[in-house]
């Protein structure tokens, strides 16, 4: 500990006698660290396991079910249909499945003087919250998959409706109709919401609302991100039939397989499903049936933010051109010490000694040029924001990713610092006397 004081007051000591080399070098080794943390966060969040003890296990089942012949036709869409739904979910093989869509709305609470807010709606069956996780602060959900008046809130919809969280029994208008409140989620987010990737979704925090399946589609709720018709029904009228029985897809479905043999069977219900439908002349288009695993959902319907992928690669590559400019510029402040080095080695100081002062001056330099970084990271984080105003739910630090950070500074700061300080310390003693 004594050596380890002295090692630090010596490396104080060499900056306060050079500080604007240093500081140029920590500068620059700060604005590459910032890069690359801010454009890092933003990768870890769009490319993490959100679900990682389960995510294997929950599929998208996708069969190619549109009544219009195309032999061309080979992939089946993005969206489904109430029938799609419908037959999907008749096979008892998962372990649980609910159909969804996300759709908007305006929400207030019934005899104040408050108005209408908007707020963002997940219209979904009961077993949703088992297939992501998302747990219950109050109350649970509904009883069964029936049409019914309740909703379900998450954590920031109580706070910001009523004030507080436990609601239970209390009511809210909802496009002027009355429901009551049956559950209220904890503080969940899941990030990337990979059961909604289409449209950007993905990025974008989980919804405020959970409302019933059958209830939205008695009341005429459709989806705001992503809808198709592929007949010549009008869906604004009378959508409690035609959103049923009608060639109207707008919803996503999910369900959790637990084993390879669940999925086995799966995959062989829907060939036997569209070998059924074919059979009773349905189903005219070629067979194209997909089981998508979460977390390949993104890539198989071409929903992967590229300009992230972009901006990751090229904060790596600026951050290796400041690591070599502050290589540089540290080898020439070095070398500007290197008859201390000398006189030390020659007042009988031990390369372990001279490695224990390098380290030191490794801690220093990774400790400021992290503090510095992070204040550039949140400069870069605000300015990506205004370019790509979706990416905003992703700046989030947790302790776990700041560790890491801290790691990667250190990492960078042995690296600008180690061959600069061999240098000065490892050449022949006797000519650095001389010199």
């Amino acid at each position: 500990m004594q050596n380890f004081s002295y090692y630090l007051r010596l490396s104080l000591h060499n900056i306060k006698r050079a500080p604007l080399p240093y500081a140029l070098t920590l500068m620059i080794l700060s604005i590459g660290l910032g890069v690359f943390f801010s454009n890092a966060t933003l990768y870890y969040w769009m490319n993490r396991d959100p679900l990682s003890e389960q995510s294997h296990m929950l599929f998208f089942p996708r069969i190619n079910a549109v009544e219009q012949a195309c032999d061309s036709c080979l992939t089946p869409l993005r969206v489904l249909s109430y029938k799609d739904v419908q037959k999907l979910s008749s096979s008892a093989i998962p372990s649980a499945q609910a159909g969804m869509f996300q759709s908007g709305g305006y929400a207030r609470v019934p005899n104040t003087q408050n108005g209408p807010t908007p707020v963002t709606i997940r219209v979904t069956q009961r077993d949703f919250f088992t297939l992501f996780n998302a747990p219950f602060l109050h109350g649970q959900t509904w009883a069964d998959n029936e049409a019914r008046m309740e909703l379900i809130l998450h954590y920031n919809a109580a706070l910001k409706f009523f004030g507080r969280t436990d609601v239970l029994g209390q009511q809210l208008l909802l496009d002027g109709e009355l429901y009551t409140i049956v559950g209220v989620l904890e503080n969940w987010q899941m990030l990337p919401k990979l059961y909604d990737v289409n449209n950007g979704l993905a990025i974008t925090p989980v919804e405020e609302i959970y409302l019933p399946w059958e209830t939205a589609y008695n009341l005429g709720i459709k989806s705001n991100s992503t809808t198709q018709s592929r007949d010549s029904r009008n869906y604004n009228e009378n959508f409690a039939v035609n959103g049923r029985e009608g060639e109207f897809y707008q919803a996503q479905f999910w369900v959790r397989l637990d084993t390879p043999a669940q999925q086995a069977a799966y995959r062989q219900f829907m060939d036997n499903l569209v070998a059924s439908e074919k059979e009773a002349g349905r189903h005219p288009r070629p067979n194209g049936n997909l089981l998508h695993n979460m977390l390949d959902i993104a890539e198989a319907f071409n929903e992967r933010n590229r300009q992230l992928d972009a901006f990751a690669m090229v904060s790596v590559l600026f951050l290796l051109v400041c690591l070599f400019n502050a290589s540089h510029l540290s080898l020439n402040r070095y070398m500007a010490s290197q008859f201390e080095f000398s006189l030390r080695r020659a007042l009988g100081a031990s390369r372990l000694q001279l490695q224990g002062q390098l380290l030191t001056d490794v801690l220093v330099n990774g400790v400021l040029a992290f503090i510095l970084a992070l204040l550039f990271a949140v400069l870069m984080l605000l300015l990506i924001n205004q370019l790509l105003p979706a990416t905003s739910a992703l700046n989030n630090w947790q302790p776990g990713l700041i560790l890491l950070m801290f790691g990667v500074a250190l990492l960078a700061s042995y690296l600008v610092t180690v061959y600069p300080a061999w240098r000065a310390s490892y050449s022949p003693l006797n000519q650095q006397l001389k010199a």
